[in-house]
């Protein structure tokens, strides 16, 4: 394996041409947008916070808006006939369930369009506009089918997303184990496309470079971020026949969102909770949490045997006081594409656990052998 850090070569692109402020929201299609509500509520203990179909606005699908903190999931599903059913059915059938768009808040959504087609991104329909709520949305294409939503909400902005109706839970969230998406992982063909894609369109700057061949399989990494840090984006491509990522392009039938890692504030008590529900996470080999771990991590606040005991892993910085805990979700659809990483950093960490990759990928490949594609 071999990480590195990378300087960016676009010191005279803006740092912010698109004025993007974070991310939005992220909208998955699947099969059954009632039982992935279900599923983000009852597992990840988020809220529903608003509910749309064709009777609210929603032509052609219907749809839940789930999330906590700053963290929101639009869970939608084909419904009903014409436009928008066709391209949200043609995407399902596909792809299966999986994420369509990766939407980021922006400052101005016409001129973030403007700005992005104009560095090459391609505007694939026109601009939503309802002045009523103070809501301005545009779409740019991205890998594969996948999509990136500019959404803009003025002052008096009444509403989440036109066609959703706010519920009354939405009113009265309190518990917060999540507080926002930490990261956004791609998988594509060709890793070098999508990052000058991200570096000239978005101005974001590559930040690290991983190559990982465990000996079973390989593949490479680079992540894009903002010079602001809040928005992180690796890209992966495969490296070797049997790899993870060749076979997510190949379950998948093309490049889309791997992973999702969501931040908490307090990682074991958050899995605690997340395992009472039946949540499942990939296994770590007990050796793991060694002589050598404990070298490699010295002092820190949690209790080891609670780490242990919750297959939680840890890393430091190199060179630095900060250190990350993370934990990962098998897949969750029935295909083994989109999973979930729990994040906790401490401390300033910015690493993502680059020295949990052999142990992180070892988990992974047993899932592999169990499906019988390693």
């Amino acid at each position: 394996m071999n990480d590195s850090l990378t300087t960016s070569s676009s010191s005279t692109i803006n740092d912010n041409p698109l004025g993007v402020k974070g991310f939005d929201h992220i909208e998955f299609i699947v099969d059954d947008a009632d039982a992935w509500r279900d599923y983000y509520v009852n597992r990840f203990g988020m809220t529903l916070r608003a509910y749309g179909n064709a009777s609210t606005g929603l032509d052609g699908r219907k749809a839940y808006l789930v999330g906590q903190g700053r963290i929101n999931f639009l869970i939608a599903q084909a419904e009903g006939s014409g436009p928008m059913f066709d391209e949200y059915k043609a995407h399902f059938d596909k792809h299966g369930n999986g994420v369509k768009d990766v939407a980021f808040l922006v400052e101005d959504a016409l001129a973030a369009l403007t700005e992005a087609v104009k560095r090459g991104a391609t505007n694939i329909c026109e601009p939503r506009i309802d002045k009523e709520n103070g809501y301005i949305s545009t779409v740019i294409a991205a890998y594969g089918d996948t999509v990136h939503s500019f959404v803009q909400r003025d002052d008096r902005a009444s509403v989440y997303l036109p066609g959703l109706i706010l519920t009354e839970e939405s009113k009265h969230e309190t518990d917060i184990n999540f507080a926002m998406i930490d990261h956004v992982v791609a998988n594509v063909e060709v890793m070098d496309e999508w990052v000058n894609f991200y570096e000239n369109i978005f101005g974001f700057e590559p930040t690290r470079h991983f190559d990982i061949n465990t000996g079973k399989s390989a593949l490479m990494s680079k992540v894009m971020g903002s010079t602001s840090g809040y928005i992180k984006m690796p890209i992966n491509e495969p490296s070797s026949g049997n790899s993870q990522i060749q076979e997510y392009l190949d379950e998948y039938n093309g490049p889309g969102v791997q992973h999702i890692a969501l931040l908490t504030k307090d990682i074991v008590k958050t899995i605690e909770a997340m395992r009472s529900t039946g949540m499942d996470f990939l296994d770590i080999n007990d050796s793991y949490y060694d002589e050598t771990f404990k070298k490699r991590m010295g002092n820190i606040d949690e209790n080891i045997e609670d780490l242990h005991r919750n297959n939680i892993l840890a890393d430091k910085d190199e060179g630095e006081s900060g250190y990350l805990l993370q934990i990962f979700t098998k897949c969750i659809f029935e295909r083994p594409t989109v999973f979930h990483e729990v994040i906790q950093r401490k401390g300033g960490a910015k690493g993502f656990g680059e020295g949990n990759f052999k142990a992180l990928f070892e988990s992974i490949e047993r899932e592999q052998a169990r499906r019988g594609t390693l």
